[in-house]
């Protein structure tokens, strides 16, 4: 990784350099990871790193049969130059390619690129990508 500072582990990155309080991550003097448990600060300054969560990613739908247990879920409005709007649609059908709303036809891609999401949770309109 190009912005990665020597000696900070990979998957980490550096927050601060102060006496940590209990909760945060430091490196040790022997480059180890560890947690400040105790109440009281540490005497001591260390590197106080945090691990670096990776958004998650998905991907569009495949087909009807992969979106059908989604199909009754609310789904956010979006403009055609893909801005969120006040509101929300239901899929009145799909089929392989992808949904109706109504009279507008969207095919699994075009959703998620443009931006739609589930309006209870505001996940992405497509399926979560595990790594």
């Amino acid at each position: 990784m190009a912005d990665q500072i020597p000696g900070v582990p990979e998957g980490w990155e550096l927050v601060a350099i102060r006496k940590p309080i209990k909760g945060d991550w430091y490196l040790d003097g022997y480059a180890t990871i560890g947690q400040w448990t105790s109440d009281e600060p540490s005497p001591f300054i260390f590197d106080i790193i945090r691990k670096i969560e990776k958004p998650a990613r998905y991907r569009p739908f495949a087909n009807a049969e992969e979106y059908m247990p989604e199909a009754d879920r609310k789904i956010s409005r979006v403009t055609n130059d893909n801005q969120q709007m006040t509101g929300f649609a239901r899929s009145t059908g799909c089929d392989s390619l992808g949904l109706w709303m109504g009279d507008v036809y969207c095919t699994w891609e075009e959703m998620l690129d443009r931006g739609h999401v589930f309006l209870d949770d505001g996940t992405p309109f497509g399926v979560k990508i595990d790594e």
